[in-house]
């Protein structure tokens, strides 16, 4: 970072502390812009660090040291490129923050920017300036903070922009531009939004807009640079509200974890940014909240209608509504778009607003299928014929402004039906505000057109019901968009401008969707159909219904509406579809009836009449039906369901057009029903009608009528309405729920109004109160939770009443009085339903108690009365939580408990948050734990949560009265005395949620920390116990979640919450509490402190083996945090450890199966010590080495431990620290690199003390030298290994063992020894073995290597008789061979353990492989013995190796007959044998294929000039193994098979690699036992295979090659052949894949020799193959039979055996003299012309025997071609038999 030196002196201002003072000359280092001519620094002297002003210094910048933050180094490799770079940089200098999303300067530009040249001036005027005028103070006031924060992200902002703009440079002259335009765009946008942010908030403040969009801008900025610093520097660091860096000293410690794990959810990853991140961040902005629906509210569908792609002649309506495909039912209004024949809206300025918003839909609407349905009605003439009307349109339906007569021709008919199924099309997935533009929704029509189907298509479209429905012809569909919304719908509203002004389509019921205060007030009337006579017509009727709204005197109302939206208007009529030739019309035609305000609706009632429609001549009504919306006795609203009006003939007055007043709604009109004949009965005509009522103002309920209008009632018919309403009045049903919600503002009102009218008669108050219990109990209920919002905003907004609060507490004292009288209870147990009602809402009750008192404008008269009063209420409440009798008390007691933390609330209006504090004290005193699930227990826990979190417990008197029954509570949830012993179901019961009592605590701990409460603490940690128990079995849990799945998230939450608890309270406690928690209990002992001490040693130490469950790796913060308060423990326990135990240190370490505090102390100590997390020493990062130093001790923290493990160590004896050995060792040597000096000399000289203790003791080193060869196993690297091999780095521990070992060993009296000189060349010389293992990666391109270095170091480990260490080796290698898959290899290294076994009965030690995992458990040889074989059978079995498990079968029977004489065993292994042998038998294996391969050059000693055999994977070829070596050597050049390396090969100067590969084929070695020895043609095929292929040590390989330089006329006279025949050191396969070649021997082949070879090979093919011929049933063979005997039959005869002639007559005795000297070179050759003819006799004979089988098995198919096989073999026999009576005499 940059370095600046003082120019004058600077005094801090007191107002502002972050201000620091200045002398002149002073230097400061770490220096970085503040912004606004402020910057901050750290003096070089004091370490202070703080603002001063930017004018006071002169700033020094070089390249080397960057300012603000040093940037990724860029590598230059001249002075040219850095300067290149330099201009680079210059050139891509953005001027101001308008112009950062401009494209960058063009790299062809040479000269700087006007800035860049200020920048570089030098400061000439030394006049002193002042300071800026521009600094905020901390903490204050809110948007002083804001402007702090804003400060802090543009300094990172000019940080990042900096590195990036480096980095970005780089990567142009790089030429690589997919990094420079990432760069580049990530530059622009954090710029950008640095731009919006500042913008945003300007308008913010200037009330222009919410914070909406400042916080969105800040926020992402915060994500950008989070994931910068997390990518850059390996660690983050949340931040506070006034934007500086988080961490112990300005926030509590539950604040910073909550900091950390708010900074982990909104991470984000830099890399994974969109490609243009500012266009999609404003486009996001632009939709408003860019995130997806929780589904769990209320949600909103947007519908754009853009086009109607179709044409219908005239004027069209299209009707849009939402259908629930599994109710099957229509769930919410219509939406209504009127088109012209053009297909355009009547009003132009309509043509792009044509949407609306359907909202109030849930979660469940779109599970259950939710449809969107257009249904389009053609207005205009009735029939395609009819002569087309001059006004048809949208005037003509009564949406408009003029209603049409009678006499008009207009009639409104089907077109068609479109559906969109929106579940399908996941619109409920959709992003919020995000446009989902579907294809066009095709438009359908009943198939055949016909219209009776009109009504339903819809639902046979959403089913897909194809053979129900077709497209109508010539059209195209309806183009949509839709969005997606949820919430508050005005909220909503508001953020997104498209939806400013629109009108909503609301749901058509109340159920689930009633606003908070809302109202509603529609009446649903649907034309479900009709059935009308046909008169004396020849045809049926065109009928249309008119629904007419009027009231009793005639006058129309204007409230009929279908179709809301800018084109839908309310009308006194509506007119029906008509339906063609139809008497029985299905309607389903809904209308939505406006109730008018008042008592209008009363009067109200519905006529509709019916309409004969013609095209040629106007309507004529036939009959009229009516319906009165209101009971006329009671004025309530009619019942929803069905009616059945009948149809009456058409009255003269009606017909005339005279009637005034509706004469059929007299009690005396004379009507006439309508009817017509079917069959030989009349039928009535009828109208069905179906009628919806959804008000929040008209009742159907003519009691709850009566009770709202109540006044009007006499008192006696007042008593019977409330007895009503609850239900007690015989026939008449209590109020629903849903009436309750609809009407509360009206019942509440009542009642209230009621309540104060008869005050002054208790017995006349109970009634009411009874009722006014049963509508507040309503609301408590956890189904109707979500309608609680409607009780809150009447109780908050509506509610008027100054005299109630005096009224519900006489009633309240009645009742609480009552239940605590037996007596009063046995007389009247009905009552105790009205108690149950009222104190399930007690919270609504005292806030209405509350709300009441503060209207009444005498209150403050009688203050200490009505607190005494509800004093004395609470203490009854009390009361009532203890009481057992009656049953249905314990009921009450859970509702309360639920409701009781909204009681606190309301309580601290009236009560001090003391007062409040001992009444929330006496009841958690006497709430109970339940041992019953359920929630109870939830509850209790909520309220103590709400206690914490509010102003009682934020009050210092407060929180002192109510801690200890928090405390006492806490600790019985959390308690484990019995936890063991508890069922998963009891365990449920009593600990529901102790996860909810950690945030409890952590909360408790955040204030108690914020308020320095010193008091507080002494009480809180008698939780240290019960938090230690919970954090040790979630860390149990957890282990075995992680096991169960290895994919999973290490970060546990809860976990992470527990373990920041207890650091918190270690944290708060200091010597004098901390004494006091080992002390809690009276009379505890020595012994209990010290179990204290372990328990919480042992708790830390978890928490540090498990950080990655606790605390991810990058909260650099909170790990500084964790260790101080580590080291803080470290240092208690080893003071406790020094003066109280260090007498009984030996005793506790040696005690067996027990963590001593000795070893958990070394164990917590070491393990700081090698937290990466701490290192300081590579860091280059001065941000990261300054949090690490921001701890209680202002030092490295690992010095801290370093200084109390000596001071430890230097208490315990040899034998003490022997004892520690065991897990000290590994740890010790892993340390003695340690790049901190303190640390590394710690460590060697803990080593060297153990060595010489223990060499003191017994004269031997055997327990430090066990531990330290298992333990340079576990240290030593592949990355170790390879640095040592490249010369990179000088390994500590050689250097332990070389050099500092070795001088302190010489120095020593005791170890300067031959005892000590052994041990250091052993460790050295295990040490350069386990670096050879190590330098190879454990995968299967290095197997072989690390087999081959398995081999060597247990070989050296057996020489030296370490063969515990020898066994341990042999699992790894086993491990290791078992993940590769190689199963045979893993059996053999099981079985080297093994074979140091005897079969007798002494007994072994329990047996941990490398990695401390126990595979034995102490047992007797022959037992480990048999394991062994069982798990080296169990992996042959994996790998068909069945040969390899008889082998051990034997071993195992021969042990069991011999040797214990179990022949039950011995039976056992029989079956087992016999099973082997019937897979062996019956299986069809594939073996690996063989290679040689020749290392030649400039290899390593272990390859140089050698050459291995290797077994490759079953059936690979040459090419494929070939490609695998040269991978691992790619520098090394092929040699041809032909090429014979020399010694220009072998020893060239240039160390250059040759590598030469031939497949070779295996030997197969002599059967031992088989009666005269090894022969082929005796033995099966299966067991011949397995022969050649395995235990084998001989292979060989051919080439061939010619004497002649003359090539022959017969080719067989050239085949000469090379054969070598390679012996290898070891059998294969064995624990390694490879053997080295020991020797070579050389074949040289003749001609003759090769042909006998090849007729011998091919006659042992034929006999195979007739064989299996013979055991097919007759014309069973398929043609592979046929194929093989046509072949040799017909190469014969085509002059195969001609190519023998010349060996046959002994011609080539002459003619190929150089073969004849080779046949007569040995006995063994000069066979070679009898055995040719003996083969030649052998396959005449086998020929003809397979030729007379092939005659019956073949397929009659083949019989032709058998024919032509018979005629060759013939001919074939002959020239053989001819040729063969020439033969040479020899």
């Amino acid at each position: 970072m940059s370095e600046a030196t003082a120019k004058f002196a600077f005094s801090a201002d007191a107002n502002y502390p972050q201000t620091m003072s200045l002398e002149t000359g002073m230097k400061l280092i770490e220096v970085e812009s503040a912004g606004d001519g402020w910057m901050w620094g750290t003096s070089s002297t004091s370490g202070q660090r703080g603002l001063f002003p930017e004018s006071y210094v002169q700033v020094e910048v070089t390249h080397e040291s960057k300012p603000v933050v040093q940037p990724p180094p860029i590598p230059i490799n001249s002075k040219k490129k850095e300067k290149e770079v330099e201009r680079k940089m210059e050139e891509m200098v953005i001027e101001e923050e308008e112009e950062s999303v401009a494209p960058l300067p063009s790299a062809s530009s040479r000269s700087p920017t006007k800035k860049v040249a200020q920048k570089r001036q030098t400061i000439s005027s030394y006049k002193r300036p002042p300071p800026p005028m521009v600094l905020m103070k901390k903490n204050k006031q809110s948007d002083e903070v804001e402007v702090d924060a804003q400060k802090t992200l543009s300094a990172d902002v000019d940080v990042f922009v900096k590195k990036w703009r480096v980095a970005a440079a780089q990567a142009l002259i790089d030429c690589n531009y997919k990094e420079y335009n990432a760069l580049k765009n990530t530059t622009s946008t954090l710029l950008e939004w640095r731009r919006q942010m500042r913008g945003a908030y300007e308008d913010f403040l200037g009330n222009k807009s919410d914070s909406t969009g400042y916080t969105d801008v800040k926020n992402n900025i915060v994500k950008l640079i989070e994931a910068a610093k997390q990518q850059n520097e390996s660690f983050s660091v949340p931040r506070t509200a006034d934007g500086e860096n988080a961490s112990v000293s300005n926030c509590s410690v539950p604040q910073l974890h909550s900091l950390h794990v708010d900074m982990r959810s909104r991470m984000l990853d830099s890399s994974k940014l969109p490609e243009s991140a500012v266009e999609q961040y404003e486009r996001e902005v632009e939709k408003g909240l860019h995130k997806r629906a929780l589904m769990e509210g209320r949600l909103h569908i947007f519908v754009h209608m853009k086009a109607a792609i179709f044409s219908a002649g005239e004027g069209c309506q299209l009707l849009f509504t939402l259908w629930n495909k599994k109710n099957k039912e229509f769930v919410s209004d219509e939406f209504m778009v009127a088109l012209t024949a053009a297909g355009m809206p009547d009003d132009i300025s309509l043509m792009e607003k044509l949407y609306t918003l359907f909202v109030d839909l849930t979660k469940s609407d779109f599970e259950m299928g939710l449809v969107l349905v257009c249904r389009i009605y053609r207005i205009g003439k009735l029939t395609s014929e009819d002569k087309a009307s001059s006004n048809s349109g949208m005037m003509a339906m009564g949406n408009a402004a003029a209603p049409i007569s009678d006499d008009r021709q207009i009639y409104k008919r089907h077109f068609g039906t479109s559906c969109l199924n929106l579940t399908e099309l996941a619109v409920h997935k959709l992003l919020i505000g995000e446009e989902l533009t579907p294809e066009n929704i095709p438009i359908y029509q009943p198939k055949n057109a016909n219209e009776n189907n009109f009504s339903g298509i819809h639902e046979a479209i959403a089913e897909n019901r194809k053979e129900e429905f077709e497209v109508v012809p010539k059209t195209n569909g309806i183009a949509l968009g839709i969005s997606l919304y949820e919430g508050d719908i005005e909220a909503a509203k508001e953020k997104d401008a498209k939806l400013q002004g629109i009108e909503n389509t609301l749901r058509r019921a109340m159920a689930g969707v009633i606003d908070d205060g809302g109202n509603r007030n529609d009446l649903y009337v649907t034309l479900t159909g009709g059935d009308f006579s046909q008169d004396s017509k020849k045809s049926a009727k065109n009928i249309e219904v008119k629904i007419t709204c009027m009231m009793d005197s005639g006058q129309p109302v204007e409230c009929l509406l279908r179709g809301n939206g800018p084109q839908g208007m309310p009308s006194e009529t509506y007119r029906s579809t008509v339906y063609y030739h139809t008497n029985s019309p299905p309607f389903h035609e809904t209308v939505k009836l406006i109730i008018p305000d008042g008592e209008k609706f009363e009067r109200c009632h519905l006529l509709f009449t019916f309409y004969h429609c013609s095209g040629s001549k106007p309507r004529a009504p036939f009959g009229f039906s009516f319906l009165e919306l209101a009971d006329r006795k009671n004025g309530a609203a009619l019942k929803d369901g069905e009616c059945v009006l009948p149809s009456y003939k058409m009255l003269d007055s009606m017909t005339k057009g005279s009637m005034i007043v509706p004469k059929y709604l007299q009690p005396n009109a004379k009507l006439t029903v309508r009817n017509f004949r079917t069959g030989l009965s009349k039928q009535d005509e009828v109208l069905r009608v179906k009628t919806t009522m959804c008000s929040t103002k008209k009742t159907q309920n003519g009691v709850l009528h009566d009770l709202i209008n109540w006044k009007s009632l006499e008192p006696n018919d007042l008593s019977l309405v409330l007895e009503s309403c609850l239900g007690k009045t015989p026939g008449v049903n209590s109020l629903t729920h849903d009436e309750i919600f609809k009407f509360l503002r009206e019942i509440m009102d009542a009642l209230c109004a009621i309540f104060v009218e008869k005050r002054a008669n208790m017995k006349g108050m109970l009634p009411v109160f009874h009722l006014f219990a049963y509508v507040l109990e309503h609301f408590s209920k956890r189904h109707f939770k979500s309608y609680a919002s409607i009780l809150e905003t009447y109780i908050r907004d509506y509610f008027q009443n100054s005299k109630m609060h005096k009224v519900l507490l006489q009633c309240v004292d009645y009742y609480m009085k009552w239940i605590e009288d037996e007596d009063a209870v046995k007389q009247n147990p009905k009552e105790i339903t009205v108690f149950l009602n009222f104190m399930s809402s007690f919270n609504y009750i005292i806030w209405i108690i509350n709300v009441s008192r503060s209207q009444d404008p005498t209150a403050d008269k009688s203050v200490m009365e009505f607190k005494g009063a509800l004093l004395d209420l609470m203490t009854r409440v009390n009361r009532l939580m203890q009481l057992e009798k009656p049953e249905r008390v314990k009921v009450v007691r859970g509702k309360t408990l639920n409701h009781f933390p909204s009681v606190i609330d309301h309580l601290l209006q009236i009560f001090s948050p003391s007062e409040v504090s001992v009444i929330a004290a006496g009841f958690l005193d006497v709430v109970p734990l339940s041992n019953q699930k359920g929630s109870f227990n939830k509850d209790k826990l909520a309220l103590i949560q709400h206690i914490c979190e509010g102003a009682v417990f934020k009050d210092n008197k407060a929180r002192g009265e109510v801690l200890a029954a928090i405390l006492k509570t806490l600790m019985e949830f959390l308690a484990d005395e019995d936890i063991q012993q508890m069922s998963e179901r009891e365990m449920a019961a009593r600990h529901p949620d102790q996860d909810t009592c950690i945030r409890i605590v952590l909360k408790m701990l955040e204030v108690i920390q914020e308020e320095d409460d010193k008091v507080s603490v002494n009480s809180i940690v008698e939780l240290l116990p019960c938090l230690i128990s919970f954090v040790n079995r979630k860390i149990t849990r957890n282990k075995a979640d992680k096991l169960r799945n290895e994919a999973s998230d290490h970060f546990n939450p809860t976990l992470s919450d527990g373990a920041t608890a207890i650091l918190t309270l270690l944290y708060l406690m200091d010597d004098t509490q901390y004494s006091l928690y080992l002390s809690l209990d009276e009379g505890a002992t020595g012994a209990g402190k010290k179990q204290k001490l372990l328990s919480v040693l042992r708790c830390l130490r978890s928490l540090m083996q498990n950080k990655e469950s606790l605390y991810p790796h990058v909260w650099l913060v909170f790990h500084v945090f964790q260790s101080e308060v580590t080291v803080k423990l470290l240092e208690w326990t080893n003071s406790y450890m020094m003066e109280d135990y260090v007498s009984e240190a030996k005793d506790d370490i040696s005690e067996p199966r027990k963590d001593s505090l000795w070893e958990i102390m070394y164990d917590v100590g070491m393990d700081l010590i090698v937290d990466d997390m701490l290192e300081m020493e590579s860091s280059q990062n001065t941000t990261r080495d300054g949090l690490l130093m921001n701890n209680a001790y202002n030092v490295d923290l690992r010095l801290c431990v370093e200084t109390l493990l000596r001071q430890n160590w230097e208490t315990l004896g040899d034998e003490c620290r022997i004892l520690l050995a065991d897990d000290l060792v590994q740890k010790l040597l892993a340390q003695v690199g340690s790049k901190c000096d303190e640390v590394s000399a710690m460590c060697k000289a803990f080593f060297f003390d153990l060595l010489k203790g223990e060499y003191v003791l017994t004269k031997d080193f055997r327990k430090v030298r066990n531990h330290t060869i298992s333990s340079v196993g576990a240290i030593v690297t592949v990355e170790m290994a390879q640095h040592i091999k490249e010369g990179k780095e000088t390994n500590p521990l050689l250097s332990l063992f070389t050099e500092d070992l070795a001088v302190r060993f010489r120095a020593d009296n005791v170890l300067n020894c031959e005892d000590g000189t052994r041990f250091l060349a052993e460790i050295k010389k295990l040490f350069e073995l386990l670096l050879a293992l190590a330098q190879f990666p454990k995968n299967a391109s290095h197997e072989q290597e690390r087999s081959f270095a398995y081999s060597q170091l247990m070989e050296y480990l057996k020489k030296m008789h370490r063969l515990d260490s020898y066994k341990k080796y042999a699992h790894s290698m086993a491990s290791e061979m078992l993940g590769l898959g190689l199963y045979i290899e893993a059996g053999k290294a099981l079985l080297l353990h093994a074979n140091l076994i005897d079969w007798n009965d002494e007994g072994l030690e329990e047996f941990e492989n490398n990695d401390g995992e126990v595979i034995f458990k102490p047992q007797l040889c022959l037992d480990r013995k048999q394991e062994l074989y069982r798990m080296a059978m169990l992996h042959f079995d994996k790998a068909q190796y069945w040969e390899g498990s008889l082998h051990l079968c034997e071993h195992l029977r021969e042990f069991y007959a011999n040797g214990l004489f179990d022949f039950e065993k011995v039976s056992s292994e029989l079956d087992r044998m016999s099973s082997y042998y019937t897979k062996i038998r019956n299986t069809d294996r594939f073996y690996p294929s063989t290679f040689r391969v020749g290392f030649y050059g400039g290899f390593s000693l272990e390859f140089k000039n050698t050459d291995y055999v290797y077994r490759g994977d079953v059936l690979e070829s040459i090419g494929d193994f070939t490609t695998r070596i040269k991978k691992k050597f790619p520098s090394a050049e092929m040699l041809g098979v032909k090429v014979d390396a020399d010694k220009t090969h072998k020893e060239n100067s240039e160390a250059k690699q040759y590598i030469q590969i031939s497949k070779v084929t295996p030997v197969p070695g002599v059967q031992e036992g088989a009666p005269g020895g090894w022969k082929v043609a005796r033995v099966p095929r299966y067991a011949r295979d397995f022969n050649e292929n395995n235990e084998v040590t001989e292979y060989w390989y051919s080439r061939p090659f010619r004497k002649r330089q003359v090539k022959s006329a017969n080719e067989f006279l050239d085949l000469w052949i090379e054969k070598k025949i390679l012996s290898v050191k070891e059998k294969l396969p064995s624990t390694q894949r490879r053997s080295r070649v020991e020797k070579v021997d050389i074949e040289i082949v003749n001609p003759l020799e090769n042909a006998v070879t090849e007729i011998e090979k091919k006659n042992a093919e034929l006999k195979e193959k007739f064989a299996a011929m013979r055991n097919l049933p007759d014309g069973g063979a398929d043609n592979s039979y046929t194929m093989a005997l046509n072949g040799v039959v017909d190469a014969a005869v085509n002059g195969g055996i001609g190519n023998y002639e010349t060996f046959i007559n002994g011609k080539y005795k002459v003619e190929n003299a150089e073969i004849y000297e080779d046949v007569k070179s040995s006995p063994l050759k000069a066979t070679a012309p009898s055995r040719l003819l003996a083969c030649l006799r052998e396959q005449l004979l086998i020929l003809e025997a397979g030729v007379v089988i092939h005659a019956t098995k073949c397929s009659p198919s083949l019989l032709p071609l058998h024919e032509h096989i018979d005629t060759m073999f013939a001919k074939m026999k002959v020239e053989t038999n001819l040729m063969m009576e020439k033969a040479a005499v020899e």
